[in-house]
């Protein structure tokens, strides 16, 4: 029986507006912050050099077979040490969700509001991978992404990397939210905003 899950999340996206509000966040499960849910805290140009426009999600999965890099190892890198941003790490743990989803919302509504690659882990263990998220897990109210929470025995992590394009600006995004652990499981819930333009 699962008995909880810590979450986290790292997702980049690419935007030219200077506040990551006008992107949305992870709504299940929820983190807790410390003041603003979506500030960008580091700016960078065109991580890899892939221009603007075109296929940017096929640009990317081609490079990335060719560095043997993962969204997961694209995203940690850009965040270096900007990985416990804006959320409070000693919050309530959340429940693990009951329908089986992580769900993202876009602050404006509806889901991802761009084209890029996104990844979801428990612990170590890729559970999620999607070469175009926007398009593979199509917002509604939020994008839905099902998530088998199987592997986790009770003091899990789940992190989901996201890369959204949008031109040749990238911005990059953390956060870690707990997920109905028990009495003795490890409580950490941080968000971690890295912006990348």
């Amino acid at each position: 029986m699962l008995t909880g899950i810590a979450f986290s999340s790292v997702f980049a996206l690419l935007a030219f507006a200077p506040n990551a509000d006008a992107h949305g966040s992870l709504k299940q499960p929820k983190p807790t912050f410390d003041g603003s849910s979506a500030e960008w805290v580091v700016l960078i140009d065109n991580y890899w050099d892939i221009g603007s426009g075109g296929d940017q999600s096929g640009l990317f999965k081609t490079m990335a077979k060719e560095k043997g890099m993962s969204v997961k190892d694209v995203v940690l890198d850009m965040v270096k040490d900007k990985k416990c941003g804006y959320t409070v790490a000693d919050a309530p743990p959340q429940p693990i969700p009951s329908d089986g989803l992580a769900k993202w919302a876009g602050s404006s509504g509806g889901g991802f509001t761009h084209r890029g690659p996104c990844e979801i882990y428990i612990d170590d263990k890729m559970v999620l991978h999607g070469d175009d998220c926007e398009e593979e897990f199509k917002g509604g109210e939020t994008s839905d992404m099902p998530v088998d929470y199987s592997s986790c025995n009770g003091n899990c992590m789940l992190t989901i990397y996201w890369l959204g394009f949008q031109n040749a600006q990238w911005q990059a995004y953390s956060e870690y939210t707990v997920d109905g652990l028990s009495e003795n499981s490890l409580n950490t819930n941080n968000f971690v905003v890295c912006d990348y333009s």
